[in-house]
């Protein structure tokens, strides 16, 4: 198993409309296909950024995920071209996972689950923040999930998801080699 976490970075001011578009169009198509394991905006660190996970058996299973995608007339029709022509830049990291929650577990056990396009009315972001952490070494403290990236930017570093206020997302960062705020998705299976 392997996790993908893509970063979409964005014209200023234009994270809510490419949000706002995902969840109300966009989120049944891709998860039709592809393993959600969490979406976020960022709240610190590079802004107009959205981060989010994907969690694969392997990468065949990637390659078929995402052929099944491409072949959704909506999202190549519809989505790409409305949606993307705000985002600026792509990465991704390829990540191995070295701790777990109870809660990423529950996560990575419904990967596979369809999500429903959301109503307008419907909050875009859950209650509470996550923090992103890369750092030279492993997690010491409790985090929702831990991994070390196998490859994209900085192969052998670790990133960190971790639940919290403010106050203790933000404390304990001065070794990292960077850190955001992230705010989830009120659709993202793990919140």
């Amino acid at each position: 198993m392997f996790f993908e976490l893509r970063t979409y970075d964005l014209k200023p001011g234009k994270v809510p409309v490419y949000l706002e578009f995902f969840r109300t169009f966009g989120v049944a198509l891709v998860t039709r296909h592809l393993p959600m394991g969490g979406y976020w905006m960022t709240e610190s660190g590079a802004l107009n950024r959205i981060e989010h996970l994907w969690i694969y058996d392997s990468f065949d299973e990637r390659d078929a995920c995402r052929a099944g995608l491409v072949k959704e007339s909506a999202w190549m029709d519809d989505f790409i071209p409305r949606a993307f022509a705000d985002v600026v830049a792509q990465s991704t990291r390829i990540m191995e996972l070295t701790a777990s929650s109870d809660a990423f577990d529950a996560v990575i056990a419904g990967r596979r689950t369809c999500l429903e396009n959301q109503a307008p009315e419907t909050p875009m972001f859950a209650p509470g923040l996550h923090g992103l952490t890369l750092s030279d070494t492993p997690p010491v403290n409790d985090s929702l999930a831990a991994f070390r990236v196998l490859s994209g930017d900085r192969p052998g570093t670790h990133v960190q998801i971790a639940a919290g206020s403010f106050a203790s997302l933000t404390s304990g960062n001065s070794g990292a080699l960077g850190h955001e705020i992230l705010r989830p998705l009120s659709l993202s299976p793990l919140r």
